[in-house]
């Protein structure tokens, strides 16, 4: 198995106390895989995107892919980090439309986080814990590599089926399991393709709906209609591209498919407040 290599689709290490970050000196990395944090000791913050969260113990913290993600301060931490690219799960080569495949990445996609209480704690640790030492077992090691796939897959429904705990009691109940999947797939299927295409006729044909039963079902979980909700991803990934990037505004139109860099202009003031070089500017101040 590949072991800490950027190529790997899998990697676990763990994060001991005689790691320390100090404010202004952690990585910046603009994620092409997604991340698993699981702090079970020690304090600090880290950045996602623009958002500045705090670390605390027992819990476990989600990154996505294309996320911005940086340490600002970590203190004695103790726990486990996980990355992971889609293709390392056996399941992954079904469709977007895969019920499996949508557990795989449903209810944890509607979370930043998830604070277990001690009871459960023990359970989860001891699973990351098995879960590293398979990792690091000697090269070559018969079956290692799919021991490690289905010990992973175990704890990613483990914390799934917390994830759904969290998300149907803050719904009070009132959710459709059969809207949830079709959601999960808008959403992996909008991953795939916000960059390229705008048309909600595309998705909505895609996961066999009508347009506006695509913008109910997008608004009952997200409060905004399909259209906005794209939109907002697309102006999510020109922020990115806008503090992290040196592409100039010409270059950041076009990869976000769109024509006329005077529309993109128009229409990012519309929804941050401020052109996207005045948005440039402020990122750079801090």
């Amino acid at each position: 198995m590949l072991r800490n290599n950027k190529e790997s689709a899998f990697t676990i290490e763990q994060l001991t106390p005689n790691q320390s970050f100090e404010k202004g000196n952690g990585k910046m990395d603009a994620h092409d895989y997604k991340e698993i944090i699981f702090l079970f000791s020690g304090k600090g913050s880290f950045m996602i995107d623009d958002e500045l969260i705090d670390l605390k113990p027992n819990t476990l913290f989600f990154i996505q892919k294309k996320q911005i993600f940086r340490i600002v301060k970590g203190e004695d931490l103790n726990g486990y980090s996980i990355k992971y690219k889609n293709e390392f799960i056996p399941s992954a080569g079904l469709t977007y439309k895969s019920t499996y495949y949508s557990k795989l990445n449903g209810y944890i996609s509607d979370l930043k986080f998830i604070k277990f209480e001690k009871m459960g704690i023990e359970n989860i640790k001891s699973h990351f814990n098995v879960l590293l030492k398979e990792y690091y077992e000697p090269e070559g090691a018969f079956t290692s590599k799919a021991i490690v796939q289905h010990l992973f897959i175990s704890l990613i429904l483990k914390i799934e089926r917390k994830a759904r705990e969290i998300v149907i009691d803050t719904t009070k109940g009132k959710i459709d399991n059969h809207n949830k999947v079709l959601y999960t797939n808008f959403l992996n299927l909008l991953e795939e393709h916000f960059m390229v295409n705008h048309n909600m006729e595309f998705y909505a044909e895609q996961l066999s709906l009508s347009r506006r039963k695509l913008s109910d079902l997008v608004k009952e979980f997200t409060g905004v209609t399909a259209k906005k909700y794209l939109l907002n991803r697309v102006m999510l990934e020109a922020k990115r591209l806008l503090a992290y990037s040196n592409k100039n505004l010409k270059e950041i139109c076009y990869d976000l498919g769109f024509e006329y860099p005077p529309y993109f202009s128009t229409l990012f003031k519309d929804m941050t407040g401020h052109t996207p070089n005045e948005y440039r500017k402020i990122q750079q101040q801090k």
